[in-house]
């Protein structure tokens, strides 16, 4: 047999206290996959400390560590726990058997050791640990294509936004980028009442390019007016919120139970513009009522707003923008979302000179 077919082997860690089972197991095993053996319990976890094998024959009756002492220590632990131990025993250790399967053992085989039992047993195990291990490959690369798919899909919602409002372009990615540096964080300190998902914060993120999006429903004149608003125009711009929770809606209802990176979108396009006293809009929420999501927006956007240049205003410095948001906690903005936020938002200020207005040019369709 080759170096590289020898490599590409399965390992088996065998553990047993008698030399002659050792080397009995081994020849039965030999052939077909590369064997490592341990004398007792202690050694066999020195050895897993260096490396991991594919299976483990584990004897139970050995001094010091008996195997059931040593299959404890390998179920606690993260690294070692997946791999699928074999008891051996004796013929007459029906209770030891039963107590090594509710300790984690896949199987057993009983003593004097038969070598069609062990190649057949060890056999079928391995066939189903790489059953295993394929299936959750198969997992992986689905979950990765349904990410890919969401990711694009929001992308282009981000683009069609974009494209219909002559503001948003630096505006999304900025705000974008705000929202991931306030997640990341709040997955990070895990602090109670804030603590949140690694799914829900991603979910944000992508949100957080399509808040906007029902500005397309918005008619031009007033969407794209070069100065102040009227009220009356104002009432029509709030609506931008109702109008993208409602372009979701269907798609909500079509996926189901898939849909909840919609869902997280849906929450924070209508609920952004909500106020921690209650006098924000579309619903006037007030505090927790308000989802994290729409809080972690609704600071991104305030944000943006305050450092960039408007017709009817200039941009106000990084200081100057964190001073009126701070002033405005407890009252716009989350009180305790803006104290355990304070750290990590000097990383604004990176992000907005990095994507000006005047530097950012969006990709438009050809």
């Amino acid at each position: 047999m080759n170096i590289e077919s020898q490599n590409d082997r399965n390992t088996i860690l065998i553990v047993d206290d008698d030399a002659t089972n050792l080397k009995f197991i081994q020849e039965i095993l030999k052939d077909n996959y590369k064997i490592y053996a341990a004398p007792s319990g202690e050694r066999a976890l020195l050895f897993l400390q260096k490396k991991t094998p594919d299976l483990i024959l584990l004897d139970i009756e050995m001094p010091g560590m008996n195997g059931y002492e040593v299959i404890m220590e390998i179920k606690r632990n993260p690294v070692w726990g997946e791999i699928p131990v074999i008891f051996l025993t004796s013929q007459d250790g029906r209770d030891k058997e039963e107590k090594g399967l509710a300790l984690g053992a896949v199987d057993y085989i009983t003593k004097p050791i038969s070598p069609g039992v062990v190649k057949a047993r060890v056999a079928l195990h391995m066939e189903l640990r790489s059953y295993r291990k394929n299936l959750e490959q198969l997992v992986e690369n689905k979950t990765a294509q349904i990410q890919k798919t969401q990711d694009s899909v929001m992308q282009i919602l981000s683009d069609v936004t974009a494209y219909r409002d002559n503001e948003t372009g630096a505006h999304i990615k900025r705000t974008t980028l705000f929202c991931r540096v306030l997640v990341d964080n709040l997955l990070k300190i895990k602090y109670p009442g804030y603590v949140i998902s690694k799914e829900y914060a991603e979910n944000i993120v992508n949100a957080a390019k399509i808040h906007d999006m029902g500005k397309v429903a918005v008619p031009d004149g007033i969407l794209l007016k070069p100065g102040r608003l009227t009220q009356r125009e104002f009432e029509i711009i709030k609506m931008h919120t109702i109008y993208g929770a409602k372009i979701l809606e269907s798609a909500i209802e079509n996926l189901g139970d898939d849909s909840f990176f919609l869902f997280v979108a849906r929450e924070l396009i209508e609920t952004h513009h909500e106020r921690w006293d209650g006098t924000g809009y579309p619903k006037g929420l007030m505090a927790d009522e308000i989802p994290v999501s729409g809080r972690v927006m609704a600071l991104a956007d305030v944000y943006d707003a305050l450092i960039s240049r408007r017709p009817y205003k200039e941009p106000f410095s990084h200081e100057e923008a964190l001073k009126l948001i701070f002033e405005e906690s407890g009252d716009h903005f989350d009180p305790v979302l803006l104290e355990i936020s304070e750290e990590v938002m000097a990383e604004f200020a990176k992000i907005a000179k990095e994507y000006r207005d005047e530097e950012y040019y969006m990709k438009m369709l050809v």
